[in-house]
């Protein structure tokens, strides 16, 4: 009894102390090398992650915030591990899904033996084609890893087959002991690689897809990428701007990769998805009422729409909740293509002084009187070089910002003068 009351009273003191101070130590030491060594610690982290492609994407997206880049995979340039490349981080082998540490291995080891890859029919030829399979073949080609020695993965693809059977005929040949036709010049019928098979470049939504199947990221560009302003007008938060919003209400865009239905206890649709953005992503909750009113547009960003034209970035409403990733309460949803027109809160026309004749000024408050709606309407009648006077337009409650009265606004201008403010 009198040792237990010693450990009772030890465990007060002892055990918390002892294990804060040795978090302490390592939190100041990890601390350091972020500082000082940012590349190499992220490399290490990354390294770390490589099996997780979940984390890994959310930490690649830190390394791209700490303005540094990560480099694709290369047949040449890849180690195992990722590492540091001036500035950059290489992305390593083992970060790529179907490519095993045997099949690594095998690629390093030729390269170190015999030098730098030059083709695919030169990598097929001296890899081990038992742990260099068919599945790692291509899972290399989709993320890119041949695109220095080829700059079209469609053609490397196409030509897989015929590098592997080439390659596996030489090396058959040569567990037989038989030489060349040329005797005496061993590999001479294999000195001269034939050319890949003709095929135009995969489209940029089929290369980006690979490349986020194999490495849990995108490397040579982004689906959202020519949409980039758009979504920036439209939202107030990101994936990594989620500080200090936790239980407000934010706005975000992005593409919707994944959707998953379940019932309440009361038997009621609701959904969880997974919000994307360009710098990370979110997870959505999705309760009865709003999955019930915007199910089909839900899922047709899911799937790529009735015609399968390809993503479909979406506007996303609701509270957000602290969580990793960070997690929104779904309130409303939205095609990123109507939120200039949705969320419109006003309508302003640009005109000169000598536009604004009383006749033409009749006209437009006739059109603006066909589309009514709750935008509020100020014009702005400019004097070149002198004065600008912004008018609201009396008697009007507002109108409908739609495309069609801008187009009729300008088409009474003759040039485009209608602006949407947000």
């Amino acid at each position: 009894a009198d040792v237990f009351d010693l450990i009772v009273e030890f465990a007060g003191y002892g055990f918390p102390k002892a294990h804060s101070a040795a978090y302490a130590y390592i939190t100041y030491q990890t601390a350091y090398l972020k500082a000082n060594h940012r590349p190499e610690y992220l490399a290490a982290l990354l390294t770390i992650e490589a099996g997780n492609h979940d984390k890994l994407s959310r930490y690649i997206a830190h390394v791209r915030e700490s303005g540094l880049d990560v480099l694709p995979p290369d047949v040449n340039e890849s180690a195992q591990d990722f590492g540091v490349v001036g500035t950059a981080i290489r992305f390593g082998f083992a970060g790529i899904k179907n490519v095993g540490d045997g099949a690594v291995a095998s690629i390093l080891s030729a390269r170190d033996e015999e030098g730098r890859y030059t083709s695919l029919f030169d990598f097929t030829r001296r890899v081990d084609a038992r742990k260099v399979n068919r599945r790692v073949l291509e899972a290399l080609v989709k993320c890119g890893a041949f695109d220095t020695l080829h700059d079209n993965r469609a053609r490397v693809w196409a030509s897989i087959d015929m590098a592997v059977e080439r390659a596996a005929s030489e090396q058959r040949d040569r567990a037989v002991g038989q030489e060349s036709l040329f005797g005496g010049l061993p590999d001479a019928e294999w000195s001269d690689d034939p050319k890949l098979l003709e095929l135009p470049a995969w489209p940029d939504r089929e290369r980006l897809a690979n490349e986020k199947e194999l490495l849990g990221f995108y490397v040579s560009g982004h689906p959202l990428g020519e949409v980039a302003a758009e979504l920036a007008r439209y939202t107030d938060c990101t994936a990594t701007t989620t500080e200090g919003r936790y239980g407000r209400d934010v706005r975000v865009g992005g593409l919707l990769t994944g959707l998953r239905e379940t019932r309440t206890k009361r038997g009621k649709r609701m959904g969880f998805g997974t919000l994307e953005d360009l710098e990370g992503g979110f997870d959505l909750v999705i309760f009865s009422d709003p999955y019930n009113l915007y199910f089909d547009l839900l899922r047709a960003a899911e799937s790529g729409g009735e015609f399968g034209e390809g993503p479909i970035p979406i506007l996303v409403s609701g509270k957000l909740e602290e969580s990793d990733p960070p997690k929104i309460l779904v309130s409303e949803v939205m095609r990123l293509a109507e939120g200039e027109e949705r969320l419109t809160v006003n309508l302003r026309l640009r005109v000169m002084a000598s536009e604004a004749g009383c006749d033409r000024m009749e006209a437009l408050r006739s059109v603006l009187e066909s589309y009514p709606g709750d935008c509020e309407v100020f014009v702005h009648i400019t004097i070149p070089g002198e004065s600008e006077t912004i008018v609201s337009v009396g008697g009007l409650r507002g109108v409908d910002s739609s495309e069609e009265l801008k187009r009729d606004v300008d088409a009474l201008f003759g040039r485009p003068v209608a602006e949407r403010g947000l």
